[in-house]
């Protein structure tokens, strides 16, 4: 996935890139990922779409820091909220 910012966003540009076997790898583990940037505020969820190929999805939230996960649930703390 590439992001890049446009005339009227301002946000910094952000590129995401994994090995490829990095997908495989997520399959073999039948697991997704989730991690934030302190530096670029955002969130990244990375996993697999229907075809198996990576896909990454993110959000800019305001200092995103703290992440927790139990089962279903995702809980990131930024700078204000929970």
């Amino acid at each position: 996935m590439n992001s890049s910012a446009t005339d009227t966003n301002t946000e910094p540009w952000v590129e995401v890139s994994g090995s490829r076997h990095f997908p495989n790898w997520l399959a073999e583990q039948h697991v997704s990922l989730a991690f934030t940037t302190y530096q670029t505020g955002k969130l990244f969820l990375v996993g697999l779409n229907p075809e198996g190929r990576l896909a990454v999805f993110e959000r800019t939230f305001n200092r995103a820091m703290g992440l927790w996960a139990n089962g279903q649930t995702l809980w990131l703390s930024t700078l204000f909220q929970l």
